[in-house]
């Protein structure tokens, strides 16, 4: 059962490899389309699911990196759940890595509800703040979406690219597919956490000693 359980997980984490129809940047698309989805569907752990997506998205829009953020609870602050290619030297801190919403471009993705994109980092004084990360990790331009699930706006995923420019329609398009896999897959841990917490609240009561005057009681209630 184990071994089944394994080779179906990396059945999806396996890419499609592209046909070639007509047109084969379609094909590629929709290559890329049917493997975020499969995670979604079969995946048994959001956070390898989401890293699968992430890893799957950024070559197919040309980004050279990328983040997934998904709300902390309650909190105003969001996690980090997925990087795709952040230097060594930063992969000790990623987990520590916190954005408060409505601050940077991935906070105002998640406040505002809309994609914010940046053409060219260096390009906006009110991203001086940016520049200097931008030069460490190689990026010019970058694009936040939201992450809209059915119970609201759960996070975050903001792609980098190397060169400056506003991206194409497709591209665009790409991206709003992605961020709507990944909005499900972060809505789909949430409900599996409940499920969790419920399940442990029954189990805890069903292990609670019964007292007899508790019996009956509800005996005097029923009749």
């Amino acid at each position: 059962m184990t071994g089944d359980r394994s080779n179906r997980r990396q059945l999806w984490r396996r890419a499609t490899a592209p046909t070639v129809p007509a047109d084969p940047a379609v094909a590629s698309d929709v290559a890329f389309l049917r493997d975020i989805v499969h995670a979604l569907v079969r995946a048994e752990n959001a956070g390898e699911a989401m890293q699968f997506a992430l890893d799957r998205t950024c070559p197919a829009v040309g980004a050279s990196l990328g983040s997934v953020f998904v709300v902390d609870g309650a909190t105003e602050l969001m996690r980090l759940v997925a990087a795709h290619e952040w230097p060594e030297q930063w992969r000790p801190w990623l987990g520590d890595m916190r954005v408060r919403v409505g601050f940077g471009p991935s906070g105002e993705a998640v406040s505002e509800r809309r994609m914010i994109e940046v053409p060219d980092v260096f390009a906006d004084s009110g991203l001086e703040d940016w520049q200097e990360v931008a030069s460490e990790l190689g990026f010019r331009a970058l694009a936040s979406l939201p992450l809209t699930a059915v119970n609201g706006v759960v996070g975050a995923c903001t792609f980098y690219f190397s060169e400056p420019g506003a991206r194409t329609e497709r591209v665009r398009s790409l991206m709003r597919a992605a961020a709507d896999v990944l909005a499900a897959m972060a809505q789909q841990e949430s409900l599996r956490e409940r499920l969790r917490y419920a399940e442990a609240a029954l189990e805890s009561m069903n292990q609670r000693p019964v007292k007899p005057e508790r019996i009956a009681d509800t005996e005097q209630t029923l009749e």
